[in-house]
């Protein structure tokens, strides 16, 4: 899987006399999520709908009517569909995504992966990882129809790349640095020398993090953060060296794997605890979306949605819990264990030394090691104050930020302006999902409604209300007093 997919390019070119309808800012798999909503032809309501109107005892009426497709451009430094996401996946020798067969960009069908992969004769490629008889999952259909099995990084980028191609959108190759507003209410995007006109911006910059550095630790060419997927994929590997990698996650588990099967002479992982397992980034809870009882999605949902937007940073910081590793990464790391290749230790690091070329760290119980390489996994910050074009964007409009991320409203709105978040800086409002692939497809739904992608629906009973308030419906014998903003 290559990190550099030209083919995902667009073929239309940007031109700077349109003023386009939307501008998204960054190509992931958010961007092209939101960009598949964009263009949905029909105006379905989705699941959460439907259930809002059935459990109201209503009958939504649908009035469609003609519209052109809205003109957008996408802006992105690499100039293609998920550079970086290939890059990351490759530096890890990723094999398998972490979220379910049905949470992908195509906006059109939640089984197009499967019956992308199927039309192509490589079903082999979603792999089952649980067969859920004992867990919430169990009575869902989409179990029984394979869409909670795992998709290989090669077939969603494959997938992902020719669903590009079918997308209308111009692509400008370049890394947008301002924004500004036009006397007309639109908006200038800067990328290099080129401008974006455009009437409504949509930030979607995925893994804009910041690496966390434990204080023990400076960066160098033999000191890298996982964050980092360049110098992570640049480390070559000997049989003299010695690796330390330092985290408990997903990360680390991928980071220490890869050094041993790179041929590195000696792969230590030390974590702080011990390794937790978990299928997904989330518990099983949060994947249950048809069920309306507690502890399912959307009650979970409901009580996010009910807190104040000043706590909702910590609900999801609760949610996610702490790192964990899915056990087919477990099973691997065993594997490993066994035959030497790999040493496991809980413990801490409490000091790090230069010596000859090389690093002595010393542990708060474990005997010092003299590492050739250190990989650090030890996880990421979001702050909109430390990606540049946020933080000036936000000063210059005078746009609302809570806990350090956008204080978008519930469609994904950031101020009285029209600029849009989605991704995993849009969690105040999304969840704890907003960084996952399940949150970057109800991210665009709301996103591209919001942006008149779904004008032919026309709001009648409040078919597209709330969501999540028939949990505050006295007639709902399973609800709870209290009411929720739209999502």
């Amino acid at each position: 899987m290559s990190a550099n997919c030209a083919t995902c390019a667009s073929a239309t070119e940007f031109d700077a006399t349109t003023t386009y309808d939307v501008c998204i800012v960054g190509a992931g798999p958010c961007g092209l999520a939101l960009l598949s909503a964009v263009h949905a032809q029909e105006g379905n309501l989705t699941d959460e709908q439907q259930a809002t109107m059935q459990a109201r005892g209503r009958r939504g009426r649908i009035k469609k009517s003609e519209r052109e497709a809205l003109k957008v451009c996408v802006v992105d430094p690499a100039g293609a569909f998920l550079h970086e996401w290939r890059g990351r996946f490759d530096a890890l020798d990723i094999a398998l995504l972490r979220s379910p067969a049905w949470a992908h960009p195509d906006f059109f069908s939640e089984a197009a992966l499967q019956e992308y992969a199927w039309r192509r004769g490589r079903e082999a490629e979603i792999h089952s990882i649980d067969d859920f008889t004992t867990t919430s999952l169990r009575r869902l259909t989409e179990v029984n129809a394979g869409l909670f099995r795992l998709p290989g990084a090669g077939l969603f980028s494959d997938f992902c790349c020719d669903l590009s191609k079918t997308l209308p959108h111009a692509m400008l190759r370049g890394e947008a640095s301002r924004v500004e507003k036009l006397g007309d209410g639109g908006y200038a995007v800067a990328v290099g020398d080129a401008s974006v006109r455009t009437r409504a911006v949509v930030f979607a910059l995925g893994a804009a993090t910041t690496p966390c550095v434990p204080p023990q630790f400076a960066l160098a060419p033999t000191i890298v953060h996982s964050n980092d997927w360049r110098a992570l994929r640049d480390l070559d590997f000997g049989s003299k060296d010695t690796v330390l990698v330092v985290g408990g996650g997903l990360s680390a588990a991928q980071a220490a794997l890869r050094a041993a099967k790179r041929g590195a002479g000696r792969v230590v992982l030390c974590s702080r605890r011990k390794l937790c397992t978990r299928t997904y980034d989330l518990e099983l809870d949060w994947m249950n979306r048809r069920s309306t009882g507690k502890g399912s999605a959307r009650r979970r949902l409901y009580e996010f949605k009910g807190a104040p937007l000043e706590e909702r940073r910590a609900f999801v910081a609760k949610a996610r819990g702490g790192a964990t590793v899915p056990q087919y990464y477990l099973d691997l790391l065993k594997k490993a264990e066994d035959r030497g290749a790999i040493a496991h230790f809980v413990d801490e690091v409490c000091d790090v030394q230069e010596l000859d070329g090389a690093h002595r760290v010393a542990f708060n119980k474990s005997e010092p090691l003299v590492a050739t390489k250190i990989i650090l996994a030890t996880g990421s910050q979001l702050d909109c104050g430390t990606i540049p074009l946020l933080r000036d964007t936000a000063k210059r409009l005078a746009l609302p930020v809570v806990s350090c991320l956008p204080a978008v409203d519930d469609s994904l709105r950031w101020g009285d302006e029209d600029l849009f978040v989605v991704g995993a800086l849009a969690q105040l409002q999304v969840g704890p999902d907003a960084g996952n692939l399940t949150g970057a497809r109800r991210a665009a739904e709301i996103c591209a409604a919001n942006l008149g992608s779904h004008d032919d629906l026309v709001e009648d009973y409040n078919v597209l209300a709330n969501t999540y308030d028939v949990f505050g419906d006295s007639s709902d014998t399973e609800s709870e007093t209290g009411s929720s903003s739209t999502d």
